[in-house]
């Protein structure tokens, strides 16, 4: 019986307002019909925090020490907090549709989108779990503008520290969902660059849960074994279609909060 075939995109490491721009033109361009189910998988080059959607960037992150100390500020279409992002993280989104999952609901679709990563990050060694609705962060947490110092029932933790963060988009029946997978937390600078108490948030890295120097090859390969075992489909390697090109390089200066490199937000 022949598989149903999905999209497969590694784009490495590219600029944040890039990133979050392809992953906002590959929502709609599956939305559209034009692009199948697909899972990119990419790390940052140069630094970057994200903020999520809805974030108040300015109370979040210190805008003018970010671009002093090189890492540009980039607003993400999917919800959620502040996240640090360099080249020691694996992100990843997948973009597929509420009925091909069968699910209804953001929380049921976490649930469902989770078991891939769940079971790419068995093949590594590592032994996550969605966290459970008694263990998500409370009040004084929540206050907290950093993603990785907050628990939420959508993300994979190991025993009580979180490991992977996601957050997601819905429109018209079709999903984005993006996660950041940091090999290691670069704790040293969330002090400068977040607006928050110098509290060290019980969180991890990869290569410590892992216990071993996993790659971002090795992380990308295993996502995909993931995505491929959980739904019975074959990814395979493809680009992204010119629409998708265009539409992002029309999306990524709305991305773009603060840039090291430009003058201005």
């Amino acid at each position: 019986m022949t598989r149903e075939v999905w999209r497969y995109l590694d784009s490495g490491p590219q600029p944040g307002a890039l990133s979050m721009a392809t992953d906002e033109a590959m929502l709609y361009a599956h939305l559209r019909g034009e692009a199948p189910p697909t899972l990119r998988v990419y790390t940052w080059r140069p630094r970057a925090v994200s903020v999520g959607r809805f974030q108040d960037a300015q109370a979040s992150v210190d805008l003018d020490e970010c671009r002093r100390s090189g890492a540009d500020v980039v607003r993400r279409p999917t919800g959620g907090r502040a996240i640090l992002h360099t080249e020691d993280e694996v992100t990843f989104s997948i973009v597929v549709s509420e009925r091909r999952l069968g699910t209804k609901g953001v929380m049921d679709s976490y649930r469902a989108l989770a078991m891939f990563s769940v079971a790419g990050l068995r093949l590594l060694g590592v032994d996550a779990r969605l966290v459970e609705r008694s263990a998500a962060s409370g009040t004084a947490a929540a206050r907290d503008p950093a993603c990785f110092a907050v628990k939420a029932r959508c993300d994979l933790v190991v025993g009580t520290e979180k490991l992977l963060g996601s957050a997601q988009v819905h429109r018209d029946g079709a999903i984005l969902q993006q996660n950041s997978l940091p090999l290691r937390i670069p704790l040293e600078d969330w002090g400068r660059l977040f607006r928050r108490k110098p509290v060290a948030p019980a969180a991890l890295g990869l290569r410590d849960a892992a216990g071993a120097e996993v790659s971002y090859q090795q992380v990308a390969g295993a996502l995909k074994a993931g995505v491929e075992e959980v739904f019975g489909v074959q990814l395979v390697a493809g680009e992204l279609s010119d629409e998708e090109i265009a539409h992002a390089a029309a999306l990524a200066p709305a991305a773009t909060l603060a840039m090291a490199r430009v003058h201005g937000i």
